[in-house]
C-alpha cells in the first residue's frame, strides 16, 4: 500500500514546488491556486480512501485452526489440494514445520532470529512458507522458541487453553476448556478485572526466568502457569490503561504485538493468525 504515500507525497513536492514559483516570481496566477486547490482536493481523498483500500489488498498471513486441527495459508500455493471455509489452501497441523533461521533485518547487514512456519514438504510446496521477525535480538532464538511453544499449546486440544488474557473471552466456546475452568472453579472475568498496569507487572515476573534463560535451555520445560489467581488478586481498576484490551504482557502474543511486526492474534476461539512481515 505504498502508491497513496507515493502519491501523496508528489502532490506535496508540487505543492512547495509551485508555491516557490509563486513566490519567487511575485506574481500568483490563477493556474497556481487551481493547482494547490487540485493538490489539497487528491491528498483529501487519498487520506479518506486509504483505509478502504487497504481492506481490498489480501493479507499474508499462515492460521491455525485449534478445532480442525488444520493450518491455512493465505498465499497462493500451487498444487493445494485442500480449502478451508474461507477458500484459503490449508493442511493437517502434523504436516507443519516449525523452525527458525538467523536472517538480514536491513541492508547494513543486521542480523536476527527468525521463525518460519513451512511445510514439511519444500520441495513439493515451496510456496507455502511463511518468515516473520518477533525480536532483533542477533544473540538468542529465545522469542522464536516462545512463539513456537505458544503455537503448539494451542493446538493442543488435550489441554484447555492456556491462562491468558487473550483467551479469557473465548474459553467458554472450547469444550475441553469450559470443562476445565468449571472443575477448577475459574474465575470468568479474572484478567478483565485487571488494569494495564498490574497486567505488566506480572508479565514481568512470569516471564522474568525465561529471558534468563538466553541460549542455555533447560532438558526440562519450565512450569506453566496455572491458577494465577491464587497468586495475584485483581487490583479491580478494570479498564484503566486499556485494561486487557491493549496489549498485555502477560500473553506472549501481545508482548509480539508490541515489540515487532509480527502480529499473532486470535480471531475466534479456535483460530491463531501469524501474519508476514
Amino acid at each position: 500500500m505504498l502508491a497513496p504515500f507515493l502519491i501523496s507525497l508528489s502532490c506535496m513536492i508540487i505543492f512547495v514546488g509551485t508555491m516557490l514559483v509563486a513566490l519567487f516570481s511575485g506574481e500568483l496566477q490563477a493556474y497556481h491556486l487551481q493547482l494547490i486547490a487540485l493538490q489539497m482536493v487528491i491528498n483529501l481523498v487519498l487520506v479518506n480512501l486509504t483505509p478502504y483500500l487497504s481492506t481490498l489488498v489480501k493479507e499474508k498471513c499462515v492460521y491455525f485452526d485449534r478445532e480442525k486441527q488444520k493450518v491455512s495459508f493465505t498465499l497462493d500455493i500451487p498444487y493445494c489440494t485442500e480449502r478451508d471455509e474461507f477458500g484459503n489452501c490449508c493442511f493437517d497441523y502434523s504436516e507443519i514445520n516449525l523452525r527458525f533461521q538467523r536472517v538480514y533485518t536491513d541492508q547494513y547487514g543486521a542480523m536476527t532470529y527468525a521463525p518460519i512456519i513451512s511445510h514439511k514438504n519444500g520441495q513439493k510446496f515451496p510456496k507455502a512458507k511463511i518468515t516473520a521477525i518477533v525480536d532483533e535480538n542477533p544473540r538468542s532464538p529465545i522469542e522464536c522458541l516462545i512463539l513456537f511453544e505458544d503455537i503448539r499449546r494451542f493446538m493442543d486440544k488435550s489441554k484447555p487453553l492456556p491462562e491468558s488474557p487473550e483467551y479469557e473471552g473465548f474459553r467458554h466456546l472450547d469444550p475441553v476448556t469450559a470443562e476445565h475452568d468449571k472443575a477448577i472453579g475459574r474465575p470468568a472475568n479474572y484478567w478483565s478485572e485487571m488494569s494495564f498496569a498490574q497486567q505488566v507487572e506480572i508479565g514481568n515476573k512470569v516471564y522474568e526466568p525465561i529471558k534468563e534463560l538466553n541460549e542455555q535451555f533447560p532438558k526440562q520445560p519450565l512450569p506453566e502457569m496455572k491458577e494465577p489467581w491464587k497468586h495475584w488478586k485483581p487490583d479491580g481498576k478494570k479498564g484503566e490503561g486499556g485494561g486487557v484490551k491493549s496489549e498485555s504482557t502477560v500473553n506472549r502474543h501481545a508482548v509480539i504485538y508490541g515489540k515487532t511486526n509480527v502480529k499473532t492474534y486470535l480471531k475466534s476461539v479456535k483460530l491463531m493468525v501469524v501474519k508476514k512481515v
